[in-house]
């Protein structure tokens, strides 16, 4: 089985907050790995998420202003600004394989996504 493990360090003015560093590990049925390039416009898409119909490990990283929604959500979504990351460890996201993750890219520009995800 694959596994997946997030490390997160969080500090608040150089101080680490009480609880950080936390660590998830997490062992997934089905892996999938994506370098992903969407043009602007055109609405939301489907990642390449493979054919998981739940998804319990999701990482995204985005070099453009994109939207996200998850588990065939159909109202705003999670706004990521260039640079930015998503990190879902030990969740279900069970919409199905063709709407687990869309993304809408109305940023002018190509956005180049790095998606890793792991689920069922």
């Amino acid at each position: 089985m694959p596994a997946y493990e997030l490390i997160v360090q969080l500090k608040r003015d150089g101080e680490a907050v009480d609880g950080y560093p936390t660590h998830r590990r997490i062992e997934v049925d089905e892996a999938a790995t994506f370098d992903h390039e969407e043009a602007t416009g055109g609405g939301f898409v489907t990642l390449p998420t493979g054919e998981l119909d739940e998804i319990n490990f999701l990482a995204l990283r985005v070099d453009r202003q994109v939207t996200v929604r998850l588990d065939g959500q159909t109202d705003a979504g999670i706004v990521l600004n260039a640079g930015g990351a998503l990190f879902i460890i030990d969740a279900d996201i069970d919409a199905g394989a063709s709407t687990n993750v869309t993304l809408s890219n109305a940023s002018g520009n190509i956005v180049n996504v790095k998606g890793f995800c792991g689920g069922t």
